[in-house]
């Protein structure tokens, strides 16, 4: 069926694959990678994403936040292990005996809930003990809560501890924060304890992708790191750092619809949001809000590359935006590039960071499926 979408979300595959690569020759040969493909893959697309990271890029296992997320991908004949990192609402626990995932543990109820599930369907569960570090989300201290959960778990018999994890809140800020340093500590400590009750789990994690960059320690600990965001090219760090020698894999763009001149004194958009002080050309292009992307990229000028030249847009609205285009020459049709290299001009997905003050995953994550994803293997 065609796609009648009036932009696009372009990803160079081959890209993406060297990415991985770069990834593991970074943390080395004794940790393995777990990519993680919440949020539509951060916006990349889950089924695709999930495809060439277990088919290309050899991924063992899949990180999903949500069950919907996990489920998807079985449907879609994704075989590989799958673990749902983030909390799952009591009524989607038959999920996972019913399509052999594995999720977070905890908690005494989802204990009993999981149990009863696994002994319904004649096998056992598998589960990540989920340690509580720091960052006060989800997850059980070490000590006495973990002993009960843990003591629980042996008595209720067919649970099996296939992973331990946690997740640190201020990696991204800076290397060797001290508050990372902690949640590290206490990550040990809960290892340790599961370790000492007499289980060998398979999938042992705590770095994302920006304590992967500096935090060898945990790193090396662990036998897995958990990556969106370096293996889809990105900056991890807050300040802008990156070791790994990451390529962005991504080209979003949409089409010109309309170009035209306006004197001093006329308005571009509603509530004549714009009021040109000169003579201007404006160019009207196909994305808006609707669309997913952020409003405040076209509401505050953000960069936009028209015929090669980094130009501003000047406003949007649902469907459409707005760019200066004044003493650039462009014509109905052609295209207007949001991320990605128009000649010798480029526009990275770090520049929209810093311009509009939020992370690439949330930036991306709210595109839409009006915007057609598009996956180049040249």
């Amino acid at each position: 069926m065609e796609n009648y979408c009036n932009a696009y979300f372009k990803v160079d595959m081959n890209e993406v694959i060297r990415n991985y690569k770069r990834v593991q020759d970074y943390i080395g040969p004794n940790t393995d990678i777990i990519p993680v493909l919440k949020g539509n893959c951060y916006g990349y697309g889950l089924v695709p994403m999930a495809k060439l990271y277990a088919e290309h890029c050899g991924a063992k296992i899949l990180a999903n936040a949500a069950v919907y997320e996990a489920v998807s991908l079985r449907r879609a004949g994704i075989d590989a292990d799958i673990v749902v990192i983030g909390g799952i609402p009591q009524h989607l626990l038959p999920a996972i005996t019913a399509y052999n995932l594995q999720c977070p543990l905890f908690d005494a109820v989802t204990a009993h809930r999981l149990s009863k599930l696994a002994t319904e369907a004649g096998k056992s569960a598998k589960v990540h003990i989920k340690i509580e570090t720091g960052m006060n989300r989800l997850g059980i201290q070490p000590g006495k809560p973990l002993k009960e959960l843990i003591d629980l778990v042996k008595y209720l018999g067919n649970l099996e501890i296939i992973g331990v994890y946690s997740h640190f809140a201020t990696s991204t800020a800076d290397y060797y924060d001290s508050f990372a340093l902690e949640q590290f500590r206490r990550f040990q400590d809960g290892v340790l304890q599961i370790r000492e009750a007499g289980f060998d789990p398979r999938y042992i994690h705590c770095c994302n992708s920006a304590a992967a960059a500096w935090f060898s320690e945990a790193k090396d600990f662990s036998t897995h790191i958990r990556s969106c965001t370096s293996v889809l090219g990105h900056m991890a760090m807050e300040d802008g750092r990156e070791p790994i020698g990451l390529v962005e894999p991504c080209e979003i763009g949409a089409y010109i619809t309309n170009v035209h001149d306006i004197v001093p004194g006329e308005s571009v958009g509603y509530g004549r949001a714009f009021i040109t002080e000169k003579p201007m050309t404006v160019a009207t292009i196909s994305i808006g809000f609707a669309d997913g992307i952020y409003p405040g990229w076209m509401r505050k000028q953000g960069p936009v590359l028209i015929s090669g030249t980094k130009t501003r847009f000047l406003g949007c609205c649902m469907d459409q935006s707005f760019a200066d285009v004044t003493g650039i020459s462009c014509e109905i049709g052609q295209k207007a590039i949001l991320i990605g290299k128009d000649g010798n001009e480029q526009i990275t997905t770090w520049d929209m960071e810093q311009f509009c003050g939020n992370t690439f995953e949330y930036l991306y994550g709210t595109i839409g499926s009006r915007v057609e994803r598009i996956y180049s293997w040249v």
